[in-house]
């Protein structure tokens, strides 16, 4: 029973040398979304077309750690294709807006990720 409880007590205090001391500490909290507008054929004389959509990704991104963050890039893949945001620095605490270059996308249900985050 002795060795039972050294093993748990062990085990607790690696977790919590884990999550105090070893763990990176977030230092970015972003809120994104995608925004798609569509686009209709204006000439009533033409014959009908698919409608064209472009989207792109606006969101907010705020400095949740003590330390001045510089050269924030934020990259997305949005219906295949790369898309990205850059924020020059924020301070502690600040919150900026960003958004992202439109693209034109296949369907107005098109899919996005973040696929890289860069600070210094």
């Amino acid at each position: 029973m002795k060795k039972f409880l050294v093993l748990i007590l062990i085990g607790a205090a690696g977790y919590l040398a884990y999550e105090y001391l070893i763990k990176e500490k977030p230092v970015l909290e972003i809120n994104e979304n995608k925004i798609i507008s569509t686009s209709n054929s204006m000439d009533i004389e033409a014959p009908a077309l698919m409608p064209s959509h472009s989207g792109y990704v606006q969101g907010t991104v705020k400095n949740i750690s003590d330390k001045v963050i510089t050269n924030i890039v934020l990259k997305y893949n949005m219906d295949g294709k790369p898309v990205e945001a850059v924020i020059d620095r924020l301070e502690p605490g600040e919150q900026k807006n960003f958004s992202t270059q439109s693209v034109m996308v296949r369907s107005a249900n098109a899919s996005f990720y973040m696929l890289e985050m860069s600070y210094n």
